[in-house]
C-alpha cells in the first residue's frame, strides 16, 4: 500500500484520500472515492495537478472488505455483525445480557496493525439487545491482507473475543433477617427496592421470608429456599456483615455452603458476601442493595442471573474502577470534611448501614 500525492494522469485506480472541492466550495469528490479515467478530465478541469491517493497492491484488501472480516472473526455468541462501509464493522448485542471481552487477545489485535482498531464498551457491561457492544473501524483504506489473516488467527484461539451471555429467567429468593420488633420495617425496606431490580433484570422474586438474626435461623431458611428449588439466595440482615465469621457467613456454612469472599472492592457495597450452597449463589447483601443508584449488586447479579459461577478472582477483579458514586444515605459518607464531630453508631436494631 502506497500513500501520497500523484500526478493527476497517474491517479487512475487510486483511492482519494481527501475532499476536493471546486473554486466555488463545491464537492467534487469525497474522500474515498475510487478514481476512474472519466475523473481525470474533472479534475484537470479544475486545475488541478496532483492528488493524494492511497494506492493498494494485490496484497492488500480495501478497508470495508478488512472491517468485515475482522467483525466476523471477533463476534462471538449472541454478537450481531453489520459492515455498513467506510472501513467500519458495528457489533451489536443479540439478546438481553451481560458481556464478555477476551481482554488481553482484543488488546493484541489492537496491537497487530496500526489503522487496524477495535473498540468496546467495558467487559460485564450489561447490554440490552440492538445495543452497540463495539465497532470496527479501519483508520486507513486499506490494509495488508495479512494482518486481517493474523486476527483471524488470534480470534480463533479465542472461545470468544466478544459474546453476550443472555440473561436467564431465575428464581430469586430474599431473606431478611431481624428481630420481632423490626420485622415490618426492615421487610418494607428491603422488599420493594429488590423486587425491582430482580424483575427488571427479568428474574422472578420469590416471597420474601423473615427469620431470627442468628445463625441457625438463617441456616435453616437458606436450606429451605434451596429445598423450594429457588435459584439463587440474597440474604439482608439488620446489621451488616464485618467480619467472616459474623452471622450471616456462619450461618451460609452451617447449611453446607461455602464462602468466596467476604469484602469485594467496589464501594458502595464492600460489605457484600458471596458463597454458594451447591449451585445457588447465595448473596449476603449489603444495605445499598436498598439504593437505586448504581452500587456492587448492579455488578454481581446480572452475571450470576446470566448463569456465571463467579470465583474468588472475578470478585477481586472489580476493584479496578470500582469506585462507584457515592449514596448520599450513607450513615458515613466519603465526604466527612464538614462533619464537625464523627457520625454516632447507630442502634442494634437500625437497618444495615448502606455500605
Amino acid at each position: 500500500m502506497k500513500f501520497g500525492e500523484l500526478p493527476v494522469e497517474e491517479a487512475v485506480g487510486a483511492i482519494l484520500a481527501h475532499k476536493l472541492y471546486d473554486n466555488s466550495g463545491k464537492l467534487i469528490f469525497n474522500k474515498g472515492h475510487l478514481l476512474g479515467e472519466a475523473d481525470l478530465e474533472a479534475l484537470s478541469q479544475e486545475g488541478l495537478e496532483r492528488v493524494t491517493v492511497t494506492q493498494l497492491s494485490a496484497a492488500d484488501l480495501h478497508e470495508d472488505a478488512a472491517a468485515e472480516r475482522i467483525g466476523a472473526a471477533v463476534a462471538g455468541a449472541h454478537v450481531s455483525m453489520r459492515a455498513p462501509g467506510v472501513g467500519r464493522a458495528n457489533l451489536t448485542a443479540a439478546q438481553r445480557g451481560v458481556l464478555h471481552v477476551d481482554v488481553p487477545r482484543l488488546e493484541w489485535i489492537n496491537n497487530i496493525y496500526d489503522g487496524i482498531t477495535i473498540a468496546t464498551l467495558r467487559q460485564y457491561s450489561l447490554v440490552d439487545a440492538g445495543d452497540m457492544v463495539a465497532l470496527v473501524k479501519v483508520v486507513p483504506f486499506g490494509v495488508p491482507a495479512a494482518r486481517v489473516v493474523d486476527v483471524e488467527r488470534i480470534a480463533e484461539a479465542s472461545a470468544a473475543v466478544l459474546r453476550v451471555r443472555p440473561l436467564q429467567r431465575k428464581r430469586v429468593a430474599l431473606i431478611v433477617s431481624g428481630t420481632d420488633a423490626t420485622r415490618g420495617r426492615l421487610m418494607k425496606s428491603f422488599q420493594e427496592p429488590v423486587r425491582r431490580r430482580i424483575e427488571g433484570w427479568g428474574s422472578e422474586m420469590l416471597e420474601p421470608s423473615f427469620t431470627e438474626h442468628s445463625a441457625e435461623s438463617i441456616a435453616a431458611a437458606i436450606q429451605a429456599q434451596v429445598a423450594a428449588k429457588a435459584d439463587m439466595i440474597l440474604v439482608a440482615g439488620i446489621s451488616a456483615i464485618i467480619d467472616r465469621e459474623d452471622v450471616v457467613p456462619s450461618a451460609l456454612t452451617l447449611a453446607g455452603g461455602s464462602i468466596t469472599l467476604h469484602g469485594v472492592p467496589v464501594d458502595p457495597g464492600t460489605l457484600l458476601m458471596m458463597g454458594y450452597l451447591g449451585d445457588a449463589p447465595v448473596v449476603g447483601a449489603p444495605g445499598c442493595i436498598k439504593s437505586p443508584k448504581t452500587n456492587v449488586i448492579d455488578w454481581i447479579l446480572p452475571r450470576l442471573l446470566s448463569g456465571e459461577r463467579l470465583t474468588r478472582a472475578n470478585l477481586v477483579s472489580m476493584g479496578h474502577g470500582g469506585l462507584l458514586q457515592d449514596i448520599a444515605e450513607r450513615p458515613m459518607p466519603r465526604s466527612v470534611t464538614n462533619q464537625p464531630h464523627p457520625p454516632a453508631r447507630r442502634r442494634a436494631d437500625d437497618v444495615g448501614p448502606t455500605r
